[in-house]
């Protein structure tokens, strides 16, 4: 009979090329092609041959992946899924003791109580409703595990998801600590994906405090930073972005060159009613300016 010593190497080489795979259709915004080629792979590898650990990188994978699409589909995914997703990858990295496992995946389920409080409404927000306290709690675990590991590719994530939640409860200045963090980390290590968000949300800053030539600079910035870390899926907010800042300028035919491109890139995506749906920066705007 033939051994299967070797079938541990198979399996780990085919989970391999399978997370490449899935990271490269996520990347390029084939969101569809990605969660099927993951749920499929996950449901074929639940064989004695797989220890769950090996399915752990596909699981947080197709976590990133749920968590982008609910946002981008304004919550048209399926939530159960989502946090089964993720817990159940917390639950597996947790079974086998890997800290930065189980860092990532507190992190993400930060960010997907974060997403589902952002997508159900709670666009600006008061720290007494709650809404964002679960998503700040797994956020600060997650940094706290970064932390001890040296991870600064984490660290700087779990920065910026911090910041977002202070930018949320319109504790704008808090929330520019953590993006300066975020970012300073980024570039100091080369890490061109987080160099992005942070670059992205001064950007709004500026715009809301009426300083447009630095808001653009700064959208600019982001969108090239993205185009960089070749990652498609939220280029159609960096255009939205600089669609709101021309418009504030006055530049209507930069702000519909935008728009086009927006929704252009969210066609191809799958993404159609995305630049419809998404809150438009001026509604910030016009609640910060009611506060004041």
């Amino acid at each position: 009979m033939q051994s299967l010593a070797p079938m541990h190497q198979y399996y780990t080489t085919a989970i391999d090329a399978l997370y490449e795979i899935g990271r490269e259709y996520f990347f390029c915004g084939k969101s569809g092609d990605a969660q099927h080629l993951l749920r499929t792979s996950l449901h074929l590898l639940e064989v004695d041959d797989v220890q769950p650990q090996q399915r752990l990188k596909l699981l947080l994978l197709y976590g990133q992946v749920l968590i982008v699409d609910h946002l981008l589909t304004r919550g048209g995914g399926n939530v159960d899924l989502l946090f089964s997703t993720i817990l159940n990858a917390r639950q597996v990295a947790e079974a086998s003791r890997s800290q930065q496992d189980i860092a990532d995946a507190l992190s993400l389920l930060g960010q997907a109580h974060y997403f589902t409080a952002v997508v159900s409404g709670a666009v600006l927000d008061d720290p007494q409703s709650g809404k964002y306290d679960e998503a700040l709690a797994y956020q600060q675990q997650a940094l706290e595990l970064r932390e001890a590991l040296h991870d600064t590719r984490g660290i700087s994530e779990s920065y910026f998801q911090i910041g977002v939640i202070y930018e949320r409860w319109q504790q704008f200045e808090r929330a520019e600590e953590y993006y300066s963090r975020a970012r300073q980390l980024a570039d100091q290590y080369n890490h061109p994906f987080e160099k992005t968000e942070p670059a992205r949300h001064f950007a709004i800053h500026a715009l809301m405090k009426g300083d447009l030539d630095q808001a653009l600079s700064l959208a600019l910035q982001a969108l090239k930073l993205r185009e960089e870390a070749r990652f498609k899926p939220y280029q159609p907010l960096d255009h939205l972005l600089l669609r709101d800042i021309y418009q504030a300028k006055g530049d209507q035919a930069n702000a519909q060159f935008h728009t086009q491109q927006a929704s252009a890139l969210a066609s191809e995506m799958e993404y159609p009613m995305l630049v419809s749906s998404m809150p438009d920066i001026k509604d910030r705007l016009a609640a910060r300016q009611e506060e004041s």
